[in-house]
């Protein structure tokens, strides 16, 4: 089928598409969760979470104080130098005594008190301002009137790891009614995403972000996610693609195939080989798509009855037929198109209802109607089926056995449920003139036919010496390619007017 590979794989491309696009329209959430998630994990601001008056940087000097003599000697200088190295948070550290100062760069205290400066936070016996280049200074003032001073590293080595224009990104550090901007401020012209994590009880930090900047700081990181995604997209499609198997890839095509109306009948006509004459015709469902393909049922039928689309393409091919048939003029008053069925359906009064309201609305007379019920699947309820049956026959639609002696039922139905018309499949007709065991059950076939007063039809008869033998045993009624091949209804019109114009000799008809 031209379409299979394009049914296969029709989902996993639009299910690629459609995530695709929606990724896409995504990107910014990603870029500000990605943001986020960094911020979370990277806030290590110099803050003591173990006291809500404190910050990180007053721990490392806690823990310098008692190494220091406050004399700013060589013991204290070596000391600022040894805590500073030990901290990450740290880049300086001075003291400054009441009459001298120091720090890791010795006897010289470079950095000054700014205690009255108008931007700063004071957390009891701590001044935090902002410093230069995104960094704090913190001062601990001791009770002598000394102090110990730290510059903080950076806060954007902090709170990421790449680099945006300094007027992107706008933080704060709040304590109270109390705030500081460590680094730029916001503007009033630019629109700001905000991060804020309560850092203690009291202390909050507010990263402001535009758009740019978030993109400059996320890019190497939505790259790698996108790819990621991408990449997992990609072989959820591909492994979706494989799954749909043939079967679902024709269940597909039958979906569109029975809302374009493609599934049609051909029609084989059944031939009496005594009197030469057409009595009626089997309804065989073929699949015409649009751009002129034939599929033959062997295709598609099966996978049709394991879905249940064969309901739906069944009424579709009844509503055909009676338009059809009730459309011919001039037709002997025996003659009927039989139709295919599943034993399933004849279990429900639903199917009745609804065929007998078909042949209603066109006006056609029921017995121009047959129903053939193929062994191909068991029936499951047979008091329905007899029920269901019944009705129809009431109603001058009579009902056949097909394929008989090839399924479920065997010969058992025909003792069960009110067949009227036993049809002989073409795997026994096939062995008329050979050696073959099957020859034996075709004999045994009609025998049992005769004894039950049940109308036999041979299916597949091809050739005159079949029909010579079948003649022979009593079976009258022929339908194969020795008389006609299935054809559409148009050709069954002149397959009729030609039978009519030769006398009913059928033979002289042929359409090969």
């Amino acid at each position: 089928m031209n379409n299979t590979l394009w049914l296969r794989w029709r989902q996993p491309l639009i299910i690629f598409i459609l995530v695709l696009l929606t990724l896409s329209m995504m990107q910014n959430f990603i870029k500000y969760a990605l943001f986020e998630h960094e911020l979370s994990h990277r806030v290590n601001l110099p803050l003591d979470v173990n006291d809500a008056n404190a910050i990180l940087i007053s721990t490392a000097i806690n823990n310098l104080l008692p190494e220091l003599s406050m004399t700013c000697s060589d013991d204290d200088i070596d000391a600022l130098r040894l805590a500073n190295d030990t901290s990450t948070n740290i880049q300086f550290l001075q003291l400054v005594t009441t009459d001298k100062g120091c720090s890791i760069y010795g006897n010289v205290a470079p950095v000054g008190d700014d205690s009255h400066a108008r931007h700063k936070i004071t957390v009891g016996n701590l001044t935090i301002s902002p410093y230069t280049k995104n960094r704090v200074k913190v001062i601990y003032h001791l009770n002598n009137g000394s102090y110990v001073l730290a510059i903080s590293e950076p806060f954007s080595q902090f709170l990421y790891r790449n680099q945006t224009n300094k007027h992107n990104i706008a933080v704060y550090l709040i304590y109270k009614d109390q705030h500081i901007h460590l680094q730029s401020k916001k503007s009033l012209s630019e629109t700001y995403q905000v991060f804020q994590k309560s850092l203690t009880q009291n202390f909050i930090l507010q990263v402001y972000a535009t758009k740019k900047g978030i993109d400059d700081l996320t890019k190497p990181d939505i790259a790698f996610i996108n790819l990621f995604l991408v990449l997992i997209l990609f072989i959820f499609s591909f492994l979706l693609g494989l799954k749909n198997t043939h079967q679902k890839t024709v269940k597909s095509m039958i979906e569109i195939g029975i809302r374009k109306k493609e599934f049609i009948p051909y029609y084989q006509p059944i031939i009496n080989s005594l009197s030469g004459e057409i009595i009626g015709c089997e309804t065989l469902l073929r699949w015409h798509k649009s751009n002129g393909d034939i599929i033959p049922p062997n295709a598609f039928i099966d996978i049709a009855e394991k879905n249940k689309q064969i309901y739906e393409i069944t009424d579709l091919l009844i509503d055909q037929v009676t338009a059809d048939i009730s459309s011919l003029k001039g037709l002997d008053d025996q003659f009927y198109a039989s139709i295919n069925v599943l034993p399933r359906q004849l279990e429900n009064q639903t199917f009745a209802t609804k065929l007998l309201q078909k042949l209603s609305e066109h006006e056609m007379p029921n017995h121009r109607l047959a129903i053939e019920v193929t062994e191909s699947t068991p029936f499951t309820d047979l008091k329905s089926a007899k029920s269901v049956m019944q009705r129809l026959i009431d109603n001058d639609i009579s009902i056949k056995l097909d394929d008989a002696g090839t399924g479920f039922g065997g010969f058992s139905y025909l003792q069960q449920l009110p067949f009227n018309t036993l049809k002989i499949d073409k795997m026994f007709i096939d062995t008329i003139g050979t050696c073959d065991v099957k020859a034996n059950i075709l004999n045994a076939i009609i025998t049992f036919g005769k004894k039950a007063k049940l109308t036999m039809i041979a299916e597949g008869v091809e050739t005159l010496d079949q029909v010579e033998y079948l003649r022979e045993q009593g079976v009258y009624l022929i339908q194969g390619f020795v008389y006609a091949k299935p054809m559409p209804f148009d050709e069954l019109k002149t397959f009729i007017n030609a039978c009519k114009s030769n006398d009913d000799n059928c033979l002289a008809c042929r359409l090969d």
